[in-house]
This record gives C-alpha cells, sequence and structure tokens, in this order.
C-alpha cells in the first residue's frame, strides 16, 4: 500500500511519518527529494530565477529562492514546473524498488500529482494560528515570512484538486502521545 501524508505548512507531517515509520512503512520524504533535485539541477533553476539566487558555492541559496517563490504565484508554479516532474519520477523509482508498504510524505502531494500514486491520502490539520507559531519557532521566521508561506498553501485541503483517492483527516493539536494514538487507529484501518 502507499500512502500519501500531506497537510499544511508547520502542521506536523514529519511526526506522523515517524509513526508511520516505527509502524512498519518507508518514508520517502518529498522535501528531502527537492533538496536533492535542486543540488543537481542548480544551473536551471540559477537560470531561471537569476544570480541572486546563487549562493557562493554556486549551489541554490534555497532561502533566497523562498522569498522569491512564496511572494509570487506564478514564479512559485514556474519552479514546480522544473522541480516536480523530477522528483515525482525519483519517488516512483524508489517505489518501484520497494515492496512493502510506504508513506509519501509531501506537503504539495496533490499539486504536484503525487496523489494519483496512492491507495489513500492521510491530511495532517492544525489551526493557522498554530502553524504561524510553528513556523515562526522552528524555521525561526518572521512574521512576514511565516504568512507568506502559510498563503502559499492556500489551495492545500484535504480533497484538492478534485482528488477521487480517499482522504482521512488527523488532527495534530495535542501530545505526541495522542497523536501517535490517532494516526495508530487510522493506521490499523488502512492496512490492517
Amino acid at each position: 500500500m502507499v500512502l500519501g501524508l500531506t497537510g499544511k505548512y508547520c502542521a506536523g507531517k514529519d511526526a506522523v511519518a515517524r509513526i508511520l515509520a516505527a509502524r512498519g512503512c518507508l518514508v520517502i520524504d518529498a522535501d528531502a527529494i527537492n533538496h536533492q533535485v535542486l543540488g543537481e539541477n542548480a544551473a536551471a533553476v540559477i537560470a531561471a530565477f537569476g544570480a541572486g539566487i546563487r549562493a557562493p558555492d554556486g549551489s541554490v541559496d534555497r532561502r533566497a529562492l523562498g522569498k522569491i517563490v512564496f511572494a509570487d504565484p506564478a514564479k512559485r508554479t514556474r519552479l514546480e514546473g522544473i522541480v516536480y516532474p523530477l522528483i515525482t519520477a525519483e519517488i516512483r523509482r524508489i517505489l518501484d524498488r520497494h515492496t512493502g508498504d510506504a508513506v509519501i510524505n509531501a506537503p504539495l502531494l496533490h499539486r504536484a500529482g503525487l496523489h494519483t500514486i496512492c491507495d489513500a491520502v492521510i491530511f495532517v490539520r492544525v489551526p493557522a494560528i498554530v502553524r504561524l507559531a510553528r513556523a515562526m519557532r522552528r524555521d525561526r521566521l518572521p512574521l512576514r515570512d511565516a504568512l507568506a508561506r502559510i498563503r502559499s498553501q492556500a489551495d492545500v485541503r484535504p480533497q484538492s484538486y478534485g482528488s477521487t483517492v480517499d482522504t482521512y483527516s488527523v488532527g495534530n493539536l495535542g501530545s505526541l502521545r495522542s497523536l501517535e494514538r490517532r494516526v495508530a487507529r487510522l493506521d490499523r484501518r488502512l492496512r490492517g
């Protein structure tokens, strides 16, 4: 079984992924693959967005790139057009080599079209104010930048893009222990 794991910025997808990994699933981290893809395709991304995103070592300065794409939906779409096909191809390669259950941890699962290779999707829910506080604390972002990232995912919803894949919501407000219980209950329901 392939599960998609999604939710808005700072909802706690990684915590849910760790719980599912402890329950025997291979976790495929789309953000980590994105970093790999950016590294391997730095020249193309820099050509598309300008020398201002080039780090001193020639790689992509992800923070500088983030300021550009989170502020401008057209530029975000342009970046997605470059990296999403490469991310999807790598995830498919991983799944082709894996025989057990897997979880694709991808904040933009539906936008990238990854939901189409999933048997079910888990959507992690948290109120926006909690996500904002988490973003500012975890990523040490100023309020304006944290809000820009949150706004950039306005279209991320449990049943985004007319998905025909069953989607199950998990609330992540409370203790890690209560989240573990909710995820375990859902996992038993989905994977038996």
